[in-house]
């Protein structure tokens, strides 16, 4: 089903002003609130193939990229959430390196999926 938002555009308002939608500049608040937003489109049957990309794929792919690309190594597979807060000192670099990740998966999973 096709919507006019997804949870692509709901991080790109984030970005824009993040304190606007949860408040302050807490990492876990926005992992909340995203959470939140998924949770709505998937049992409202709103849900489009961006958010289930994300969904399926953006912890694991976080995890992999980070691996990757930063020469980290997880033990254990978790959350997206948990890998940046991992590498990160900040919540003003979780949050930078949260932005710059989505726009990565974003451009591929439109790759794939167009």
């Amino acid at each position: 089903m096709n919507q006019e938002m997804n949870i692509e555009k709901v991080i790109g308002y984030i970005k824009k002003r993040p304190c606007m939608y949860i408040g302050e500049l807490n990492f876990n608040y926005l992992h909340q609130f995203l959470g939140g937003f998924l949770y709505y489109a998937f049992s409202t049957q709103r849900a489009d193939e961006i958010d289930k990309g994300f969904q399926d794929e953006f912890h694991d792919w976080t995890r992999k990229w980070l691996e990757k690309n930063e020469k980290i190594f997880f033990t254990v597979s978790v959350g997206y959430d948990f890998y940046i807060q991992s590498i990160c000192e900040t919540q003003q670099e979780c949050f930078d390196l949260f932005f710059k990740l989505c726009d990565i998966f974003f451009k591929e999973l439109h790759d794939r999926i167009d």
